[in-house]
């Protein structure tokens, strides 16, 4: 099998995960008005204490990539968490959920799982797992981001500074980074498809 379409073919074979998570009963609640403040809040503090554990997953991704390559394109991304974790302050205004409500929020297990799965693939993943990974799952998470962003602007009256994590998510990964992910997972294809598969299925469940 081509080795240049192996991130395309495995998010075809995970297609109807990819779905059930685009077509998510929260963004239908969302839309419907049903989701009230408190829920909002919830969000919020989820994920600040996800994106504070991604900024040490990626932290350690570059102590450990294999390549300057590898380790460059994970800078990248801890930049981007360093900056939604910012971000992230305008949507508490919003809300008005202080710091103090944030940092003492008892996060749920259900809810890390994708930074605790994260976590295993920085400690024992190759540096192709992860940007396989990455890939496939940025581009799901940023699409439900921008939907979120609309709904929260047009039906509960959110500002687009108040947006700004949403849409920072939303906007596709660079073309740059891509073209370097790919390149440097398609000179590790030889370790095996089924690693790369395995690891963007169980960062979408």
């Amino acid at each position: 099998m081509s080795k240049s379409n192996v991130i395309e073919r495995i998010q075809s074979n995970l297609s109807n995960t990819i779905d059930a998570i685009l077509n998510h009963q929260y963004l239908d609640s969302l839309e419907k008005n049903a989701i009230n403040k408190e829920k909002l809040e919830i969000f919020v503090c989820e994920q600040y204490h996800i994106i504070a554990n991604d900024r040490r997953n990626f932290a350690f991704m570059i102590s450990k990539a294999a390549t300057d390559l590898a380790s460059k394109l994970f800078i990248d991304c801890l930049d981007a968490e360093l900056n939604a974790l910012g971000n992230l302050t305008f949507m508490a205004d919003e809300l008005a959920t202080d710091k103090r409500k944030i940092e003492n929020y008892e996060p749920l297990a259900g809810r890390q799982a994708h930074t605790n799965y994260l976590t295993r693939l920085a400690v024992y993943g190759s540096d192709a797992e992860i940007l396989s990974t990455l890939l496939i799952d940025l581009a799901v998470w940023g699409a439900n981001c921008g939907k979120m962003s609309s709904i929260l602007k047009n039906k509960y009256g959110f500002g687009e500074n108040s947006c700004v994590f949403l849409d920072k998510f939303a906007t596709p990964l660079s073309e740059e980074f891509v073209n370097k992910s790919k390149e440097l997972i398609y000179s590790a294809f030889l370790q095996s498809e089924k690693s790369l598969h395995t690891a963007g299925r169980l960062i979408l469940d």
